[in-house]
């Protein structure tokens, strides 16, 4: 049943992505449309260039600090996201890229992604059920 969501899902994406690419080439003609395209497929190239090595110096200078990187990562990975989708040719794949770079729907994005994790990822816990320790003679070789 989800595969079959996502199969309608996709190909309700890309009648929408068509239909919007029409309406816009109608609308401006069609040599400026794939300029356009073409333009914003760059910047998507661009980016994820340029945020893949701020990523490396983010990542290193919180290492060199004692920190956990995990906000510049995630950070980064929307950063990525972002660039692929400008990279896909159309115009509602570069809305969803521009709500993955804006700093205020970055954070929406990130707590909604951070409680979906939560919800299917198991929970692992560990637990020590004695206290002392194995004596020589209850390792055998």
């Amino acid at each position: 049943m989800p595969l079959l969501i996502i199969f309608f899902a996709l190909i309700l994406y890309i009648y929408c992505e068509l239909s919007l690419l029409v309406s816009v080439s109608t609308a401006l003609g069609v040599f400026p449309t794939l300029f356009l395209l073409i333009a914003i497929s760059v910047l998507g190239v661009w980016l994820v260039k340029l945020r893949g090595l701020y990523t490396m110096l983010s990542i290193r200078q919180d290492l060199t600090q004692g920190k956990l990187p995990t906000d510049a990562v995630i950070n980064s990975v929307l950063f990525i996201i972002a660039g692929i989708l400008l990279i896909i040719p159309g115009f509602i794949s570069d809305i969803l890229a521009i709500l993955c770079v804006l700093p205020f729907t970055r954070k929406l994005i990130k707590l909604w992604g951070l409680n979906m994790l939560k919800k299917t990822l198991p929970i692992c816990q560990f637990q020590h059920k004695s206290d002392r320790l194995p004596s020589e003679r209850e390792y055998r070789v």
